[in-house]
């Protein structure tokens, strides 16, 4: 709700010159290829795992555990969470829950 001004002028596609991608390297980015598992899979496997990663960001920033803890412990929050094919409201929002509290607990072991 409360965003600051960006200084810098929107992008524009159009004029901005050429664009290139590379084949992203999954074996250095293991989270990607997570969300890009969790999407595959659907149901409750991405909001398990954006509470798990949002979890574990928090945690980073708040200097409680180092960068590449981040993705073992969302990896394990998505796996130990129980997976719903076609979940309710309620179920997503108790699988970010679930998610966010197994990250909790690794940390506090």
């Amino acid at each position: 709700p409360q965003r600051t001004a960006c200084p810098a002028p929107a992008l524009d596609l159009l004029s901005c010159g050429p664009l290139s991608f590379s084949k992203p390297d999954l074996q250095a980015f293991p989270c990607l290829q997570l969300a890009m598992d969790c999407a595959q899979k659907g149901g409750t496997a991405c909001p398990a795992m954006n509470g798990a990663n949002e979890e574990a960001v928090a945690l980073f920033l708040d200097d409680q555990i180092g960068f590449y803890d981040i993705y073992e412990l969302v990896a394990n929050a998505v796996n130990e969470v129980p997976f719903i094919q076609a979940p309710t409201v309620e179920d997503i929002l108790e699988a970010d829950r679930l998610a966010r509290e197994s990250v909790r607990n690794r940390i506090c072991k």
